[in-house]
């Protein structure tokens, strides 16, 4: 979009589609540092014609504060999404570029930092305490106080850590290894 020439109709234009539109809408080249200056504008003509301009600035503030909460809104969960899929947002200002590298950077490396570290866990606790049976074994209460059993010749069964152990010391049961 080229540079555009702001006033409080614009202004309010850009409000109102930020709020109907649930992606971020394209602003003008220098958007906010173009409504910085207008604002200044505002605010010494305000001096000088007192009421009239002081409820227009009032407005332009509550409406670009507004703006730019949905658009921070919209940023933060773009890259939520762009974090998950690597689709990269559309439509944002240079300032928010920079806003948003710094999520999505946070966001994965926390997903790597936690998620895959979580995921890794759980993937070799559950291949680890996999166990099929070498003979049948009767109904039994485990350390984690939960009944377990009776189990058949065959059957395969995810224990405890201590319990697992004791079947596999005694060669009551074997370790459960499944293929990659």
């Amino acid at each position: 979009m080229l540079e555009e020439a702001i006033t409080f109709e614009l202004i309010r234009r850009i409000q109102r589609e930020e709020q109907r539109v649930p992606k971020l809408t394209k602003l003008p080249e220098n958007f906010y540092q173009n409504v910085s200056s207008y604002l200044q504008q505002k605010r010494r003509m305000e001096e000088k014609e007192e009421r009239k301009t002081a409820l227009e600035v009032k407005n332009i503030e509550r409406l670009i504060e507004d703006i730019f909460n949905r658009r921070e809104r919209k940023i933060l969960n773009q890259a939520l999404i762009s974090a998950r899929t690597n689709i990269p947002p559309e439509n944002l200002t240079d300032e928010e570029k920079v806003f948003f590298e710094v999520l999505i950077n946070a966001i994965k490396e926390r997903r790597v930092n936690i998620l895959n570290t979580v995921l890794q866990a759980m993937e070799k606790e559950e291949l680890a305490s996999l166990i099929i049976f070498k003979e049948d074994v009767p109904e039994f209460v485990g350390s984690d106080l939960k009944t377990y059993g009776p189990f058949k010749k065959g059957d395969i069964a995810k224990l405890p850590e201590g319990n697992m152990k004791i079947l596999l010391e005694r060669g009551i049961a074997e370790e459960f290894k499944v293929p990659k």
